[in-house]
Protein backbone atom coordinates (compact mmCIF):
# COMPACT_ATOMS: atom_id res chain seq x y z
CA UNK A 1 0.00 0.00 0.00
CA UNK A 2 0.94 3.50 -0.87
CA UNK A 3 3.34 5.08 2.21
CA UNK A 4 1.14 8.22 2.05
CA UNK A 5 -2.00 6.31 2.10
CA UNK A 6 -0.87 4.37 5.20
CA UNK A 7 0.25 7.84 7.41
CA UNK A 8 -2.99 9.07 6.59
CA UNK A 9 -4.77 6.31 7.97
CA UNK A 10 -3.36 6.65 10.77
CA UNK A 11 -3.44 10.51 11.48
CA UNK A 12 -7.41 9.32 11.22
CA UNK A 13 -7.40 6.18 13.37
CA UNK A 14 -5.31 8.38 15.66
CA UNK A 15 -8.47 11.36 15.41
CA UNK A 16 -10.86 8.45 16.18
CA UNK A 17 -9.67 7.06 18.74
CA UNK A 18 -9.11 10.81 21.19
CA UNK A 19 -12.72 11.83 19.55
CA UNK A 20 -13.95 7.96 20.59
CA UNK A 21 -12.29 8.55 24.05
CA UNK A 22 -14.07 11.72 25.07
CA UNK A 23 -17.16 10.70 24.20
CA UNK A 24 -17.32 7.00 25.77
CA UNK A 25 -15.70 8.63 28.99
CA UNK A 26 -18.29 11.40 29.02
CA UNK A 27 -20.87 8.78 28.63
CA UNK A 28 -19.05 6.76 31.72
CA UNK A 29 -19.62 10.21 33.38
CA UNK A 30 -23.20 9.61 33.53
CA UNK A 31 -23.19 6.61 35.99
CA UNK A 32 -24.76 7.79 38.97
CA UNK A 33 -23.14 7.26 42.06
CA UNK A 34 -22.55 4.45 43.96
CA UNK A 35 -22.94 2.11 40.75
CA UNK A 36 -21.86 -1.34 40.82
CA UNK A 37 -18.54 -2.11 43.47
CA UNK A 38 -18.49 1.75 43.92
CA UNK A 39 -20.95 1.85 46.51
CA UNK A 40 -18.80 -0.46 48.82
CA UNK A 41 -16.18 1.89 49.04
CA UNK A 42 -18.19 4.93 49.59
CA UNK A 43 -19.57 2.57 52.57
CA UNK A 44 -16.23 2.11 53.63
CA UNK A 45 -14.97 5.87 53.34
CA UNK A 46 -18.12 6.57 55.68
CA UNK A 47 -17.09 3.95 57.85
CA UNK A 48 -13.85 5.28 58.20
CA UNK A 49 -14.94 8.62 59.26
CA UNK A 50 -17.95 7.03 61.32
CA UNK A 51 -15.55 4.97 63.33
CA UNK A 52 -11.93 5.94 62.47
CA UNK A 53 -9.13 3.97 60.75
CA UNK A 54 -8.40 0.59 63.50
CA UNK A 55 -11.70 -0.19 63.09
CA UNK A 56 -12.52 -0.04 59.78
CA UNK A 57 -9.13 -2.21 59.09
CA UNK A 58 -10.68 -4.51 61.21
CA UNK A 59 -13.43 -4.71 59.71
CA UNK A 60 -11.48 -5.24 56.39
CA UNK A 61 -11.21 -2.41 53.66
CA UNK A 62 -8.61 -1.65 50.39
CA UNK A 63 -6.21 0.18 52.41
CA UNK A 64 -3.76 1.65 50.07
CA UNK A 65 -7.08 3.25 48.05
CA UNK A 66 -8.54 4.26 50.60
CA UNK A 67 -5.80 6.46 52.10
CA UNK A 68 -5.29 7.96 48.79
CA UNK A 69 -9.23 8.86 48.38
CA UNK A 70 -10.06 9.99 51.99
CA UNK A 71 -7.87 13.66 51.74
CA UNK A 72 -9.82 14.14 48.82
CA UNK A 73 -13.20 13.00 50.35
CA UNK A 74 -13.65 16.30 52.96
CA UNK A 75 -13.42 18.79 49.63
CA UNK A 76 -15.76 16.87 47.39
CA UNK A 77 -18.50 13.97 47.69
CA UNK A 78 -17.55 10.89 48.42
CA UNK A 79 -18.35 9.10 44.81
CA UNK A 80 -16.36 12.18 43.54
CA UNK A 81 -13.53 11.89 45.08
CA UNK A 82 -13.33 7.92 44.41
CA UNK A 83 -13.11 8.73 41.13
CA UNK A 84 -11.13 11.97 41.21
CA UNK A 85 -8.50 9.47 42.18
CA UNK A 86 -8.86 7.02 39.96
CA UNK A 87 -8.12 10.00 37.04
CA UNK A 88 -4.79 10.70 38.85
CA UNK A 89 -3.68 7.32 38.86
CA UNK A 90 -4.95 6.82 34.76
CA UNK A 91 -3.20 9.94 33.93
CA UNK A 92 0.24 8.75 36.27
CA UNK A 93 0.47 5.64 34.56
CA UNK A 94 0.09 7.85 31.43
CA UNK A 95 2.88 9.41 32.63
CA UNK A 96 5.26 6.81 33.70
CA UNK A 97 4.60 5.05 30.18
CA UNK A 98 5.83 8.70 28.99
CA UNK A 99 9.10 9.31 30.63
CA UNK A 100 10.15 5.66 31.74
CA UNK A 101 8.21 3.50 29.20
CA UNK A 102 10.72 3.50 26.47
CA UNK A 103 7.91 3.56 24.56
CA UNK A 104 9.22 3.51 20.97
CA UNK A 105 5.81 3.36 18.97
CA UNK A 106 4.19 6.52 19.87
CA UNK A 107 0.61 5.18 18.66
CA UNK A 108 0.89 3.00 21.66
CA UNK A 109 -0.66 6.08 23.54
CA UNK A 110 -3.19 6.25 21.31
CA UNK A 111 -4.39 1.93 21.54
CA UNK A 112 -4.14 2.73 25.86
CA UNK A 113 -6.86 5.16 24.97
CA UNK A 114 -8.57 2.80 22.94
CA UNK A 115 -9.01 0.26 25.74
CA UNK A 116 -9.66 2.92 28.63
CA UNK A 117 -12.75 3.82 26.33
CA UNK A 118 -14.26 0.92 29.11
CA UNK A 119 -14.18 3.69 31.78
CA UNK A 120 -11.94 1.68 34.42
CA UNK A 121 -10.83 4.94 35.53
CA UNK A 122 -14.16 6.50 35.85
CA UNK A 123 -15.39 4.06 38.57
CA UNK A 124 -14.58 4.35 42.21
CA UNK A 125 -13.55 1.34 43.30
CA UNK A 126 -9.74 0.00 43.61
CA UNK A 127 -9.60 -1.97 39.99
CA UNK A 128 -7.48 1.52 38.42
CA UNK A 129 -4.73 1.04 41.83
CA UNK A 130 -4.28 -2.60 41.45
CA UNK A 131 -4.29 -2.45 37.61
CA UNK A 132 -1.69 0.31 37.30
CA UNK A 133 0.37 -0.99 39.92
CA UNK A 134 1.19 -4.71 39.00
CA UNK A 135 1.24 -3.29 34.83
CA UNK A 136 4.12 -1.31 36.17
CA UNK A 137 5.85 -4.54 37.97
CA UNK A 138 5.37 -6.25 34.70
CA UNK A 139 6.90 -3.87 32.29
CA UNK A 140 9.47 -2.64 34.59
CA UNK A 141 10.25 -6.51 34.94
CA UNK A 142 10.08 -6.71 30.95
CA UNK A 143 12.75 -3.71 30.64
CA UNK A 144 15.54 -5.42 32.53
CA UNK A 145 15.15 -8.44 30.90
CA UNK A 146 14.85 -7.20 27.17
CA UNK A 147 18.69 -4.81 28.69
CA UNK A 148 16.52 -1.46 28.36
CA UNK A 149 17.47 1.58 29.90
CA UNK A 150 16.26 3.86 32.71
CA UNK A 151 15.25 0.91 34.86
CA UNK A 152 13.28 1.90 37.75
CA UNK A 153 13.72 -1.13 40.05
CA UNK A 154 12.29 0.85 43.68
CA UNK A 155 9.42 1.65 41.53
CA UNK A 156 9.55 -2.11 39.94
CA UNK A 157 9.09 -3.65 43.80
CA UNK A 158 7.23 -0.50 45.70
CA UNK A 159 4.33 -1.18 42.66
CA UNK A 160 4.64 -5.18 43.68
CA UNK A 161 3.63 -3.88 47.15
CA UNK A 162 1.69 -2.02 46.83
CA UNK A 163 -0.91 -4.19 44.51
CA UNK A 164 -0.45 -6.84 46.89
CA UNK A 165 -1.95 -4.72 49.49
CA UNK A 166 -4.32 -3.47 47.28
CA UNK A 167 -6.62 -6.45 46.50
CA UNK A 168 -6.95 -9.83 47.62
CA UNK A 169 -6.97 -10.57 43.66
CA UNK A 170 -3.03 -10.55 43.61
CA UNK A 171 -3.25 -14.38 45.12
CA UNK A 172 -4.23 -14.92 41.28
CA UNK A 173 -0.97 -13.41 39.83
CA UNK A 174 1.26 -15.17 42.54
CA UNK A 175 2.45 -17.98 39.59
CA UNK A 176 3.20 -15.09 37.13
CA UNK A 177 4.84 -13.10 39.79
CA UNK A 178 6.81 -15.42 40.67
CA UNK A 179 8.02 -16.92 37.67
CA UNK A 180 8.82 -13.23 36.82
CA UNK A 181 10.99 -12.96 39.80
CA UNK A 182 12.69 -16.09 38.95
CA UNK A 183 13.66 -14.77 35.56
CA UNK A 184 14.78 -11.63 37.11
CA UNK A 185 17.03 -13.78 39.65
CA UNK A 186 18.15 -15.27 36.88
CA UNK A 187 19.21 -12.44 34.75
CA UNK A 188 21.56 -11.18 37.97
CA UNK A 189 19.88 -8.05 37.70
CA UNK A 190 21.55 -6.24 40.97
CA UNK A 191 18.36 -5.59 42.58
CA UNK A 192 19.36 -6.35 46.42
CA UNK A 193 21.30 -2.80 45.82
CA UNK A 194 17.80 -0.79 45.51
CA UNK A 195 15.19 -2.76 48.00
CA UNK A 196 15.43 0.28 50.60
CA UNK A 197 12.67 2.03 49.67
CA UNK A 198 10.09 -1.12 48.37
CA UNK A 199 11.23 -3.07 52.37
CA UNK A 200 10.05 0.46 54.05
CA UNK A 201 6.54 0.58 51.70
CA UNK A 202 6.17 -2.99 52.69
CA UNK A 203 6.85 -2.42 56.19
CA UNK A 204 4.50 0.82 56.23
CA UNK A 205 1.61 -1.70 54.59
CA UNK A 206 2.05 -4.53 57.68
CA UNK A 207 1.60 -1.94 60.13
CA UNK A 208 -1.18 0.06 58.94
CA UNK A 209 -2.98 -3.13 58.61
CA UNK A 210 -2.02 -4.76 62.34
CA UNK A 211 -5.75 -4.35 63.57
CA UNK A 212 -6.91 -7.02 60.72
CA UNK A 213 -3.54 -8.73 61.50
CA UNK A 214 -4.24 -8.92 64.86
CA UNK A 215 -7.68 -9.28 64.57
CA UNK A 216 -8.55 -11.53 61.95
CA UNK A 217 -5.08 -13.03 61.06
CA UNK A 218 -5.19 -11.25 57.65
CA UNK A 219 -4.41 -8.75 55.53
CA UNK A 220 -7.62 -6.22 54.94
CA UNK A 221 -9.25 -6.17 51.57
CA UNK A 222 -11.70 -4.87 50.28
CA UNK A 223 -14.80 -7.35 51.85
CA UNK A 224 -17.75 -7.93 49.37
CA UNK A 225 -19.61 -10.69 51.24
CA UNK A 226 -22.88 -10.21 52.36
CA UNK A 227 -24.52 -10.12 55.96
CA UNK A 228 -22.70 -12.87 57.98
CA UNK A 229 -25.94 -14.10 59.07
CA UNK A 230 -26.48 -15.57 55.49
CA UNK A 231 -23.69 -17.93 55.45
CA UNK A 232 -23.30 -17.49 51.90
CA UNK A 233 -20.11 -16.66 49.77
CA UNK A 234 -19.09 -14.81 47.10
CA UNK A 235 -17.50 -17.72 45.31
CA UNK A 236 -20.66 -19.49 45.89
CA UNK A 237 -22.78 -17.14 44.36
CA UNK A 238 -20.46 -17.05 41.49
CA UNK A 239 -20.60 -20.63 41.03
CA UNK A 240 -24.41 -20.88 41.11
CA UNK A 241 -24.55 -18.28 39.05
CA UNK A 242 -22.79 -20.41 36.05
CA UNK A 243 -25.28 -23.51 36.96
CA UNK A 244 -28.10 -21.00 36.88
CA UNK A 245 -26.77 -20.07 33.17
CA UNK A 246 -26.48 -23.56 32.11
CA UNK A 247 -30.01 -24.15 32.70
CA UNK A 248 -31.42 -21.57 30.79
CA UNK A 249 -32.37 -20.39 34.09
CA UNK A 250 -30.70 -17.13 34.89
CA UNK A 251 -28.90 -14.48 31.61
CA UNK A 252 -25.68 -14.31 31.38
CA UNK A 253 -23.57 -11.68 32.40
CA UNK A 254 -26.03 -12.31 35.78
CA UNK A 255 -25.67 -13.06 39.55
CA UNK A 256 -28.88 -14.72 41.03
CA UNK A 257 -29.23 -12.47 44.26
CA UNK A 258 -27.79 -13.39 48.10
CA UNK A 259 -31.10 -14.53 48.88
CA UNK A 260 -31.55 -17.36 45.98
CA UNK A 261 -28.07 -18.35 47.11
CA UNK A 262 -29.13 -19.27 50.46
CA UNK A 263 -31.98 -20.79 49.29
CA UNK A 264 -30.42 -23.19 47.23
CA UNK A 265 -27.97 -24.28 50.07
CA UNK A 266 -31.04 -24.89 51.82
CA UNK A 267 -33.00 -26.82 49.50
CA UNK A 268 -29.49 -29.01 48.14
CA UNK A 269 -27.58 -28.97 51.50
CA UNK A 270 -24.78 -26.86 52.58
CA UNK A 271 -22.29 -28.50 50.82
CA UNK A 272 -23.84 -28.11 47.32
CA UNK A 273 -21.45 -24.97 46.28
CA UNK A 274 -17.56 -24.86 46.77
CA UNK A 275 -16.90 -22.43 49.58
CA UNK A 276 -14.10 -20.66 47.54
CA UNK A 277 -13.05 -20.14 44.41
CA UNK A 278 -10.03 -22.03 44.39
CA UNK A 279 -12.41 -24.84 45.96
CA UNK A 280 -14.58 -24.58 43.28
CA UNK A 281 -11.92 -25.76 40.24
CA UNK A 282 -12.07 -29.36 41.61
CA UNK A 283 -15.79 -29.32 42.78
CA UNK A 284 -16.51 -30.49 39.64
CA UNK A 285 -13.93 -30.86 37.50
CA UNK A 286 -15.82 -31.70 33.77
CA UNK A 287 -17.55 -28.05 34.57
CA UNK A 288 -14.04 -26.73 35.12
CA UNK A 289 -12.29 -27.99 32.08
CA UNK A 290 -15.81 -26.68 29.89
CA UNK A 291 -15.88 -23.67 31.61
CA UNK A 292 -12.16 -22.95 30.90
CA UNK A 293 -12.36 -23.46 27.32
CA UNK A 294 -15.73 -21.16 26.73
CA UNK A 295 -14.28 -18.52 29.09
CA UNK A 296 -11.12 -18.16 27.11
CA UNK A 297 -12.52 -18.12 23.70
CA UNK A 298 -15.37 -15.78 25.30
CA UNK A 299 -11.94 -13.26 26.61
CA UNK A 300 -10.59 -13.42 23.60
CA UNK A 301 -13.62 -12.12 21.59
CA UNK A 302 -14.33 -9.32 24.20
CA UNK A 303 -10.68 -8.55 24.06
CA UNK A 304 -11.05 -7.46 20.60
CA UNK A 305 -13.84 -4.50 22.21
CA UNK A 306 -11.05 -3.60 24.59
CA UNK A 307 -8.21 -3.68 22.40
CA UNK A 308 -9.10 -4.30 18.75
CA UNK A 309 -6.56 -7.74 17.39
CA UNK A 310 -4.13 -7.17 19.78
CA UNK A 311 -4.36 -10.02 22.30
CA UNK A 312 -5.37 -11.90 18.78
CA UNK A 313 -2.35 -11.17 17.01
CA UNK A 314 -0.23 -11.14 20.23
CA UNK A 315 -1.23 -15.03 21.27
CA UNK A 316 -0.99 -15.63 17.18
CA UNK A 317 2.59 -14.51 17.29
CA UNK A 318 3.50 -16.51 20.58
CA UNK A 319 2.13 -19.63 19.45
CA UNK A 320 3.99 -19.19 16.37
CA UNK A 321 7.38 -18.98 18.01
CA UNK A 322 7.08 -21.64 20.26
CA UNK A 323 6.02 -23.60 17.59
CA UNK A 324 9.67 -22.17 15.49
CA UNK A 325 11.07 -23.24 19.44
CA UNK A 326 12.00 -19.87 19.21
CA UNK A 327 12.05 -19.61 22.96
CA UNK A 328 13.68 -16.87 24.67
CA UNK A 329 12.88 -14.10 27.79
CA UNK A 330 11.97 -11.70 24.71
CA UNK A 331 8.36 -13.10 25.01
CA UNK A 332 8.23 -12.71 28.69
CA UNK A 333 5.34 -10.44 28.35
CA UNK A 334 3.21 -11.88 25.92
CA UNK A 335 3.46 -14.99 27.78
CA UNK A 336 2.40 -13.19 30.83
CA UNK A 337 -0.58 -11.83 29.26
CA UNK A 338 -1.90 -15.05 27.97
CA UNK A 339 -1.10 -16.68 31.06
CA UNK A 340 -3.30 -14.15 32.99
CA UNK A 341 -5.65 -14.58 30.63
CA UNK A 342 -5.82 -18.35 30.84
CA UNK A 343 -6.00 -18.49 34.49
CA UNK A 344 -8.82 -15.98 35.10
CA UNK A 345 -10.62 -18.72 32.33
CA UNK A 346 -9.38 -22.11 34.46
CA UNK A 347 -10.69 -20.66 37.85
CA UNK A 348 -13.54 -18.31 37.39
CA UNK A 349 -16.33 -20.63 36.67
CA UNK A 350 -19.35 -18.24 36.03
CA UNK A 351 -18.44 -14.99 33.97
CA UNK A 352 -15.29 -13.14 33.53
CA UNK A 353 -15.27 -9.54 33.96
CA UNK A 354 -13.55 -7.49 31.50
CA UNK A 355 -12.30 -5.27 34.53
CA UNK A 356 -10.00 -8.37 35.64
CA UNK A 357 -8.21 -8.77 32.55
CA UNK A 358 -6.79 -5.01 32.27
CA UNK A 359 -3.74 -5.72 32.99
CA UNK A 360 -3.15 -9.08 30.87
CA UNK A 361 -4.36 -6.50 27.88
CA UNK A 362 -2.11 -3.53 28.48
CA UNK A 363 1.07 -5.99 28.53
CA UNK A 364 -0.24 -7.35 25.27
CA UNK A 365 -0.88 -3.64 23.83
CA UNK A 366 2.73 -2.77 24.80
CA UNK A 367 3.98 -6.06 23.68
CA UNK A 368 1.88 -5.41 20.19
CA UNK A 369 3.51 -1.84 19.98
CA UNK A 370 7.11 -3.45 19.96
CA UNK A 371 5.79 -5.58 16.88
CA UNK A 372 4.24 -3.01 14.98
CA UNK A 373 7.42 -0.80 15.33
CA UNK A 374 9.73 -3.33 14.98
CA UNK A 375 7.72 -4.63 11.52
CA UNK A 376 7.53 -8.26 13.32
CA UNK A 377 4.38 -9.12 11.61
CA UNK A 378 2.92 -8.75 7.91
CA UNK A 379 1.99 -5.08 6.93
CA UNK A 380 -1.35 -6.34 6.56
CA UNK A 381 -1.85 -7.43 9.98
CA UNK A 382 -1.24 -4.33 11.57
CA UNK A 383 -3.73 -2.59 8.37
CA UNK A 384 -6.46 -4.88 9.46
CA UNK A 385 -6.06 -4.43 13.05
CA UNK A 386 -6.54 -0.51 12.06
CA UNK A 387 -9.84 -1.62 10.63
CA UNK A 388 -11.27 -3.42 13.19
CA UNK A 389 -10.33 -0.58 15.54
CA UNK A 390 -12.52 1.65 13.32
CA UNK A 391 -15.35 -0.92 13.06
CA UNK A 392 -14.74 -1.18 16.69
CA UNK A 393 -15.42 2.38 17.30
CA UNK A 394 -18.67 2.69 14.71
CA UNK A 395 -20.23 -0.27 16.91
CA UNK A 396 -19.42 1.59 20.33
CA UNK A 397 -20.65 4.88 19.35
CA UNK A 398 -24.11 3.39 17.45
CA UNK A 399 -24.29 1.73 21.08
CA UNK A 400 -23.77 4.60 23.13
CA UNK A 401 -26.12 6.79 21.11
CA UNK A 402 -29.00 4.51 21.66
CA UNK A 403 -28.37 4.59 25.40
CA UNK A 404 -28.43 8.59 25.68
Amino acid sequence: MNPKIIFYLEILLKIFIVVFFIELSYYHTLNPAGSGDEILFINDLNFIKNHGWIAAIEKSIAVPYLLLVYPFSFIFQDYVALRLVNVLLFATLLFYFYKWGNIKNKLFYFYFLFLNSVGLYLSGTNDMLFAAAIVIFFHETYKILEGKNDVKVPLMLSALVVAFFTRELIYVYIPVVVFSLILLWKSQYPLRQKIVIPVAVFAFFIIVNLPSLLKNHKISYDNKEPNKELKVTWAQRQYLAQLLVNKGELADQHHPSWEVTRVYLETHGENSLPKSTFGGIFFDIKLTILEFFKDFKSSLWFSIRQTGLTVVLVFGFLLFQLFKRKISTHLYLPTVSIVLIATFSFIIISFIEPRWLFPAFTLAMLYYSDLEFDKKLPRPFFLFHHLVLFLVMFYGTYKVLLKL
